[in-house]
């Protein structure tokens, strides 16, 4: 469904304005554009959103796939060849976003990056620096309360908030990352959605979750443990006693909203 992120100084023609104020936040950094049949289409990168997925359809499927480095990170590679300019999105046949419950990203997040130490380098020097401590010694909870607790824009672009990766435009196709394969569908066709969105590329994506007592409370360092002699995670229950949800809650109240917004455009008038 389409999403307009406009704002009231955009429609009032002070899109110039707008884009300033956005700039010194650090907003809407990271669009890129890619042809498939004939047709560009725009993409919003979110971190934790399925960005792996729509990395690996940028990489196969780019013109310039054999420029890449072996050295070269996905990302970087991307932002070299197929970055998108602000004033180039409106022009996109369609322009993404997919978006997530905040709650569910935030332990995809700790899953991935604290407890499996995926791709984690950026992130633990952020978390160590902030929190004075590694990250084995964080618990989920002094997480959400210690190092989510600072100002945005002093922590990993990995825990943002959604909102603040969205241009001052309309995004043709707001898509929930539970719903991506059908969104992606409509978007590029079946057979390219089968074979980028139809199962999730994520390493930690398989990996069975149960409950574990107190584990809120657990030092990271005892969850590696778990998952490295057990083979699962904590389940969601047991990372979100009542307080930490009501936490994360207002911690991303801007990405709720954008969520509600997304979901009232889709229902028929």
């Amino acid at each position: 469904m389409m999403f307009d992120n406009r704002t009231a100084m955009d429609k009032a023609g002070l899109g110039r304005l707008q884009q300033r104020f956005d700039a010194v936040r650090g907003i809407g950094r990271n669009h890129f554009g890619l042809e498939i049949g004939g047709r560009m289409i725009g993409y919003c990168y979110i971190r934790k959103n399925a960005c792996s997925s729509f990395k690996k359809m940028f990489l196969e499927c780019s013109p310039h796939r054999a420029l890449k480095r072996p050295d070269q990170r996905p990302i970087d590679f991307i932002r070299q060849h197929h970055r998108l300019a602000p004033g180039a999105l409106a022009a996109c046949d369609h322009l993404i976003f997919a978006y997530r419950d905040p709650a569910e990203r935030t332990l995809s997040m700790f899953r991935n990056k604290f407890i499996a130490q995926t791709g984690a380098t950026d992130i633990s020097a952020s978390y160590t620096r902030i929190a004075g401590q590694p990250p084995e010694a964080a618990t989920f909870r002094s997480f959400i309360e210690g190092y989510l607790g600072r100002r945005f824009s002093q922590l990993d672009r990995h825990v943002l908030p959604q909102r603040m990766h969205l241009q001052r435009v309309c995004y043709t196709d707001a898509i929930p990352v539970q719903n991506l394969h059908a969104g992606m569908c409509r978007v590029i066709g079946p057979e390219l959605a089968d074979q980028y969105f139809l199962q999730p590329v994520n390493r930690t994506s398989d990996v069975p979750l149960q409950p574990v007592s107190d584990a809120a409370d657990r030092p990271v360092q005892e969850l590696r443990e778990i998952y490295a002699r057990d083979g699962y995670m904590p389940d969601n229950a047991s990372l979100l006693p009542a307080g930490v949800a009501d936490r994360l809650r207002r911690l991303y109240a801007m990405d709720y909203d954008i969520i509600g917004a997304a979901g009232n455009a889709a229902r028929p008038a």
